[in-house]
């Protein structure tokens, strides 16, 4: 169980509590799927000042790295209200190509293909909480199963114009990219953003929920 310190609690005692239990919970059932909404407006939560300053939709030809990939719109919304957590899915590229070295160093993407997917993160501000790449999944047709992101791409798609997301902290915003592998067959893509169920410090229950984005 993922303990959340409520904000809203006094600061000694969120400090106190907030060096306690935070270890992540695995319980993939969800309460219930939604699909994002219509595009809003970013975010208007302070952005992290570590975010990239390179903006994440140029192309990695306007950057001088040597990737390929087309870059495909989405412009879609989640917002999950409980937590009080906000992504938008800006764009995302299915046929980014790794180089060489990744391929002779990962053995596995002989098998794989590399999709990049380009968010915009706000992290809750009424619970001490940490928002990235780690909270989504991709899951595609035939095989269905909901893939967690990687980040063994990480300093190749940097070096390629497509700088990877930060984790944004409570109240603050970031923007980057989450690579993902999946099989070559994979296809009818969704990105799903994965609330677990957790306990606050002020004992509200937050039940577990997926948010989906279909891509394709």
């Amino acid at each position: 169980m993922r303990i959340r310190v409520a904000t809203s609690v006094p600061a000694v005692a969120a400090m106190a509590a907030c060096a306690l239990l935070l270890t992540g919970c695995n319980d993939d059932s969800g309460s219930g799927t939604d699909s994002a909404s219509s595009p809003t407006p970013t975010a208007s939560a302070a952005t992290d000042s570590s975010s990239p300053a390179a903006s994440p939709s140029q192309s990695a030809a306007g950057n001088g790295g040597g990737a390929t990939g087309t870059a495909v719109p989405v412009n879609k919304t989640i917002n999950d209200d409980v937590m009080g957590e906000k992504a938008t899915v800006i764009k995302y590229i299915k046929d980014f190509q790794p180089s060489a070295a990744s391929k002779a160093k990962f053995s596995a993407l002989a098998d794989e293909k590399v999709v990049l997917v380009d968010v915009t993160v706000t992290a809750s501000s009424k619970y001490y909480d940490s928002f990235g790449a780690t909270s989504f999944y991709l899951t595609g047709m035939p095989n269905g199963i909901d893939q967690a992101s990687t980040t063994i791409l990480d300093d190749e798609i940097k070096a390629a114009g497509y700088p990877p997301l930060k984790d944004a902290e409570t109240g603050k915003t970031s923007t980057g990219w989450v690579v993902f592998t999946p099989t070559k067959d994979a296809d009818k893509l969704v990105l799903r953003y994965k609330r677990l169920a957790a306990k606050a410090s002020d004992g509200t229950n937050i039940t577990a929920k997926n948010f989906d984005v279909p891509l394709d």
